[in-house]
């Protein structure tokens, strides 16, 4: 039973997080016509969730919650390779549909970059922690450099990405 608590809390919530927000947005992204009873005015690209979305928003939701319960169940079921893989590649696909939404709003790229961090250290902490996964002999280049230095390096690194990251008016 611990393995499997492990596995559901290391490897499942960030994922089905990410499900939840990009369902939410896909509803939110409805046109109000959609909200009007037009179920016929549907604006989403995956064909399955559009099928599910012109039979209403409950149908949408029953759906998304299948959807999520059998990536669940195949992360809980497979070896430990595959399961992660599923993760990582649930997680990724979800991050993408939750973008295809947040890109129309204002601040998308801050939005987006939120939420990609908070996915990248969320999976780190559930994976490290709670499905106790340890590097191997894994130490960073400059270990033996003076601690301050070595950090200082690495705020510098994020200095450069900041600088491509950060807004401008083109």
């Amino acid at each position: 039973m611990p393995q499997l608590r492990r596995r559901l809390l290391g490897l499942c919530p960030v994922p089905v997080l990410l499900a939840v927000l990009d369902g939410w947005l896909t509803l939110y992204g409805q046109r109000p016509a959609f909200w009007a009873g037009d179920h016929s005015q549907v604006n989403e690209w995956t064909p399955g969730f559009h099928i599910l979305l012109t039979h209403g928003p409950i149908a949408f939701i029953a759906g998304l919650a299948v959807w999520v319960l059998a990536f669940v169940g195949m992360i809980l079921l497979l070896p430990p390779t595959l399961a992660l893989a599923v993760c990582l590649g649930f997680t990724l696909g979800h991050a993408i549909g939750a973008f295809s939404w947040i890109v129309y709003y204002p601040n998308a790229p801050q939005l987006y970059l939120v939420m990609i961090v908070c996915a990248a250290v969320g999976l780190a902490l559930c994976i490290r922690w709670c499905w106790r996964c340890e590097p191997q002999d894994d130490a960073p280049m400059g270990a033996r450099l003076p601690v301050a230095l070595r950090w200082g390096m690495v705020m510098l690194l994020c200095g450069v990405v900041a600088y491509f990251l950060w807004p401008r008016h083109l």
